[in-house]
């Protein structure tokens, strides 16, 4: 046999080698098991340069834009996503259970600063100012005009005994101004009151009391009656605006300073961390993991061999061997 038959048919011997072992649970396992041995106890942070990944993520999110690219599978995803909720009996309480409720409230009702904040933004806003307005405006008209307040000042009701009521609106229409007038004034009174009002009222206690109750209201109730509530077309919209948004934000100098200081801060955590005690954290053995992925990356082997995409590649891997000269080197020499 001559050498160039001799490296073809070893070659050839070696992707069929490998193409049976891809697909074979057991080399999976094996080969977990190694990788774990190699790893030993060294922490996995160690494996990791923390200024290249961050390189690599930076120029990702400046020249990527992923969210678009992905945006007819996001969209496709979320409507499946979406209608299989809104067929799912689900309750709000099973989706979320009492004690991670507590433990939830427990945080919110540390953000006190936060909360007092929030409430100043809020009536502090010109809508807000125009709602409250209003809604003052509205009682004190109906209240002159629906109780006869007016009929009851002196001098008044002597006009409505000669029949003329007619007049009692007429006057109103003329306070109008004068009301609004006033109440534009004094809103801003009127709201640090009610602002007052509610940081008072909204005790930790309080607020434990509202949330827990309603809690209790909603935790029997099912998502799917209300997602069953938007609009068709909806999630399309969404879902654009969404990854325009995300590009968008991904480019921001802020967003690829905090991604940085992330990186850095997750592969300094990992640094005396090895793969076993990651494990432990996560309450899950070797053999699990190797039980739960080996099965399916044999299968995901075979698929891609099925679809023609995984013995190319194998044949591209090995002929950069089978086809160098230190190959040849080695063969002639041993055929003499």
């Amino acid at each position: 046999m001559s050498s160039a038959e001799l490296i073809s048919a070893l070659r050839d011997a070696h992707q069929a080698h490998l193409c049976a072992q891809l697909q074979n649970e057991d080399h999976w396992q094996a080969l977990m098991a190694q990788a774990s041995d190699s790893l030993g106890a060294v922490p996995l942070g160690k494996l990791v340069d923390s200024d290249s990944l961050t390189t690599v993520v930076d120029q990702w999110l400046q020249q990527a834009l992923s969210a678009q690219g992905l945006q007819t599978v996001v969209s496709d995803v979320s409507k499946a996503v979406w209608e299989a909720a809104e067929k799912d009996p689900a309750t709000v309480g099973e989706l979320l259970s009492e004690d991670h409720f507590e433990a939830i409230l427990e945080q919110v009702l540390k953000l006190q600063t936060l909360r007092e904040k929030a409430i100043h933004a809020a009536m502090s806003h010109p809508l807000v100012s125009e709602m409250v307005s209003e809604m003052l405006y509205t009682g004190i008209k109906n209240f002159l005009l629906e109780e006869n307040a007016l009929a009851k000042l002196p001098g008044v009701s002597s006009v409505m005994k000669m029949g003329r009521k007619s007049m009692v609106g007429k006057a109103m229409g003329g306070m109008e101004e004068s009301i609004r007038d006033y109440l534009r004034k004094n809103i801003r009174v009127t709201l640090r009151t009610g602002e007052q009002w509610l940081n008072k009222q909204l005790t930790n206690e309080r607020i434990e009391q509202l949330a827990r109750d309603g809690y209790q209201r909603v935790a029997p109730l099912k998502p799917a009656n209300y997602l069953k509530l938007v609009p068709a077309g909806t999630i399309d919209e969404v879902v654009s605006q969404g990854c325009a948004i995300g590009d968008e934000t991904a480019r921001l100098d802020y967003t690829r300073r905090l991604v940085s200081v992330g990186i850095h801060a997750a592969v300094h955590s990992l640094s005396d961390m090895p793969l076993q005690t990651l494990l432990d954290g996560m309450k899950i053995s070797e053999d699990q993991v190797r039980q739960i992925t080996a099965p399916a990356l044999a299968r995901g082997a075979t698929v891609l061999i099925e679809q023609g995409v995984l013995e190319p590649f194998i044949q591209w891997v090995l002929d950069d061997f089978y086809q160098s000269e230190a190959c040849k080197a080695a063969i002639e020499k041993i055929n003499g």
